[in-house]
Formats: structure tokens, C-alpha cells, sequence
């Protein structure tokens, strides 16, 4: 994918997501992109997890919610770079393997 559809996609993805709930310590974001995709969820809360700051994620499918678990160095903004960031890759690789006829997502990075 190139660098322009990576910002165009990063666009798309930014208007759609956003945090629902914000306490110190603990968000929860809306990911509509989730709703109805349990495969889509659990892997967007793997990789969330494996992301510096990040204690734990938990991913609904049923509300497209994750909550997510966080060091209180990391604020708002910057875990806002970091949810909105997994998701655009998460969907630009999903984009990438589907033109490909590729296998489905693993929970690597």
C-alpha cells in the first residue's frame, strides 16, 4: 500500500474511531469497525496489547468497544496514536491479503 492510500485509509479510520470513556488508566473506544467481527476484534486487542503502555485490551464485538488497560504515562492523545494506528495497519493488511486471495490475519504485528 502506498504512502497516499495510507493516509487516505489513516483519514477514514480517525473519523470512525474514537474514545468513548477516558479515566486515567483505563479508556474505552469505539472501533465500529469491530462490530459483528469477533476474528477483527480479537486481533485489533492482541496487537493493542503488545503495544508499549498497554496493560491489557478487552474487545467486544457485539458493541465494536475495546477497553484498554494503560500505564498513566500514556494519556489520551497518545493512546489515541496508538488504537488508531493498529487499526489503520490492521485494516490496510486485511485490504492487502484480500487482493492477494492471502490467508487469514495472523496476531503478529
Amino acid at each position: 500500500m502506498g504512502k497516499t492510500a495510507r493516509l487516505i485509509l489513516h483519514v477514514l479510520v480517525k473519523a470512525k474511531v474514537r474514545p468513548r470513556s477516558v479515566l486515567p488508566g483505563r479508556q474505552r473506544w469505539d472501533i465500529p469497525l469491530m462490530r459483528g467481527r469477533p476474528e477483527v476484534a480479537k486481533l485489533l486487542a492482541i496487537r493493542l496489547e503488545n503495544a508499549s503502555g498497554v496493560i491489557a485490551a478487552q474487545a467486544s464485538a457485539v458493541t465494536g468497544t475495546m477497553l484498554v488497560h494503560h500505564t498513566v504515562s500514556l494519556d489520551e492523545v497518545r493512546l489515541g496514536r496508538v488504537v488508531r494506528r493498529t487499526v489503520t495497519t490492521a485494516v490496510g493488511e486485511a485490504r492487502a491479503r484480500a487482493r492477494r486471495g492471502g490467508s487469514r490475519p495472523g496476531p503478529g504485528r
